[in-house]
């Protein structure tokens, strides 16, 4: 191989190859280089798990798992100590929700998964707040009490900045022709029968 003269290796216990497209059937491991190669519909790359559709469903719930589990380890020790609520909601800004908005500047999310990531958002600030589910509190009074946004805002927020970063970037930048090419296509280019499904682009022009 081309590496070796580098004195490069590669771990082949770590390398995988994404399946594109319908789940596979049979065919788990492809050889490569007298080597098998797992044949995998997701992975976790750079900590987003990437998969075979290229939708963001499954990062989006891996996510709202993980950060539950954060907020919950802090439970005992910062939501239910004494200390001041804004303090509290300072430190869930800074811990919690970096942890669940990583990578969600590439998120395609559908108004079910809005509200999943909503209702995780509004459970911790109520955990915070101390709010028993015996109280009708409005999740606006606990957005005004704590003065947190919706997280699908932040979302929308992150994706349009995102986009405005790709959208000034210089003509011959890759990222900057894939956004081109996908705004403008060809003119022999017809879409697939059937309903569109949801894409990045199509989230940017609901955001605007």
């Amino acid at each position: 191989m081309k590496l070796h003269p580098l004195g490069l290796q590669v771990n082949w216990t770590k390398t995988k190859i994404q399946h594109v497209g319908e789940p596979r059937r049979t065919q788990s491991t492809v050889q490569v280089a007298a080597e098998n190669v797992d044949l995998v519909d997701e992975f976790i790359y750079l900590g987003s798990l990437i998969s075979h559709d290229g939708g963001s469903e499954a990062e989006i719930l891996r996510r709202i798992g993980i950060s539950r589990e954060c907020f919950s380890l802090l439970e005992k020790n910062i939501w239910r100590s004494p200390i001041l609520t804004d303090t509290k909601v300072y430190l869930y800004r800074t811990y919690i929700l970096p942890v669940l908005l990583y990578g969600c500047e590439t998120w395609t999310v559908s108004k079910t998964l809005a509200k999943r990531l909503d209702a995780l958002d509004t459970w911790c600030l109520r955990k915070i707040l101390r709010i028993p589910y015996t109280r009708h509190t409005t999740n606006d009074t606990v957005r005004s009490i704590t003065g947190c946004l919706p997280v699908s805002e932040k979302v929308k927020s992150f994706r349009l900045r995102f986009f405005g970063h790709l959208a000034r970037s210089a003509p011959e930048e890759d990222h900057h022709r894939v956004i081109a090419t996908a705004l403008r296509p060809p003119s022999d280019w017809r879409r697939p029968v059937g309903h569109p499904r949801p894409s990045w682009l199509r989230a940017i022009d609901e955001d605007v």
